[in-house]
């Protein structure tokens, strides 16, 4: 049982010509021109208190029931597959205020595909200017000029998203040529509900997650995720730089381990959680998220992700807080939804991926 909002599609590669032959990308990557008043540059590490507070502002609209952390911005900054001056774009007003951001990345895992994420707002109160047009032109110029550069024989997604009520940005991705590709349910579930007992099989024992079992999760994690839409093997310098995450919460997280063929320790299902306090309120009660829940697929169908799962739902109980939340692929594979609905979640919110693809 495996869900993330991550990158593409499973299955075997299709080879094709290598991108750089079959994109055509602009030589010229002219920044927007658009507001009389706005200074548009290339965004640099120093502009993310700006930056942060553009987001915030934005997200207050877009989606108020979760806070940008400084730690995710500055993350995205420091990935080794982000040049920062090339890849975001900042525009300011006369006063120095955030107006606009944008940014076109490529994600460093490249098994099935190339996938380049496009992100990015505008301040509501520019809204309705065209501001986000000439955004998406920039950030899709940008996009096509990664994947015309690159020598992989793989599909090429340009991708991005959006919480189901933001009609305006799904509605301008749509006028573009991006389709609608998945749709994302988050779930969540009372912790005050009886939670039940599911036993664990006898041949694995459970761990706390923790150092000693980063990287064997991490294999875990890309070995679960490999048939499911949106992914793409995570690297190690990925995943250790999530764990270093405030929100990051090991002593809630939970790994289920077997020896494997040679008698060494495997980690062969996994449930690991985060602590956003800053979105206690907003979302109106604490909770914690269980972040990526996964099997082997070798291994589904005997329970390991239920037995991890409700541990983990007792876990947040015993911390005080109130309710559980997490994100599911509606068209999981693995019948994510009506597991994790027999366990007393319920859909609170939708969000969907839109893709281009070359």
């Amino acid at each position: 049982m495996t869900e993330s909002t991550s990158n593409s599609a499973g299955a075997e590669p299709t080879r094709l010509a290598p991108l750089r032959e079959r994109v055509s990308a602009p030589r010229e990557l002219p920044l927007p021109a658009i507001g009389a008043d706005l200074c548009w540059r290339p965004a640099n590490r120093a502009d993310i208190p700006v930056l942060l507070e553009l987001m915030r502002g934005a997200g207050g609209v877009d989606h108020p029931t979760y806070h940008v952390t400084r730690d995710k911005v500055e993350l995205t900054f420091d990935a080794p597959n982000v040049t920062v001056e090339r890849d975001v774009v900042l525009a300011l007003d006369p006063s120095g205020r955030a107006i606009a951001y944008g940014s076109a990345i490529p994600a460093e895992g490249r098994e099935t595909l190339v996938w380049v994420s496009l992100d990015g707002c505008v301040h509501p109160d520019r809204r309705g200017e065209g501001i986000g047009t000439a955004l998406l032109a920039w950030q899709e110029a940008r996009g096509l000029r990664h994947l015309a550069t690159s020598d992989e024989t793989l599909p090429g997604w340009l991708v991005s998203g959006a919480e189901e009520n933001t009609t305006a940005t799904i509605g301008l991705l749509r006028a573009h040529g991006y389709e609608t590709a998945r749709w994302w349910l988050e779930l969540d579930r009372d912790l005050a509900d009886p939670i039940p007992e599911i036993p664990l099989d006898a041949a694995v024992r459970v761990e706390v997650y923790g150092p000693q079992w980063t990287e064997s999760t991490r294999l875990a994690f890309n070995a679960a995720f490999r048939d499911h839409w949106g992914s793409q093997p995570v690297t190690a310098t990925e995943w250790e730089a999530g764990d270093k995450l405030e929100a990051s919460r090991p002593d809630l997280s939970l790994v289920a381990v077997a020896p494997d063929a040679d008698g060494v320790d495997q980690v062969v299902a996994f449930v690991t959680s985060t602590v956003g306090k800053e979105d206690w309120k907003p979302q109106g009660y604490s909770f914690g998220y269980a972040g990526k829940v996964g099997t082997l697929p070798g291994l589904r169908g005997r329970g390991l992700a239920g037995a991890l799962l409700t541990r983990v739902l007792r876990a947040y109980r015993d911390a005080g807080f109130e309710r559980a939340l997490l994100n599911v692929d509606f068209e999981s594979l693995t019948g994510a939804v009506g597991f994790y609905e027999r366990l007393g979640f319920h859909t609170v919110r939708r969000s969907v991926s839109l893709v281009k693809t070359f």
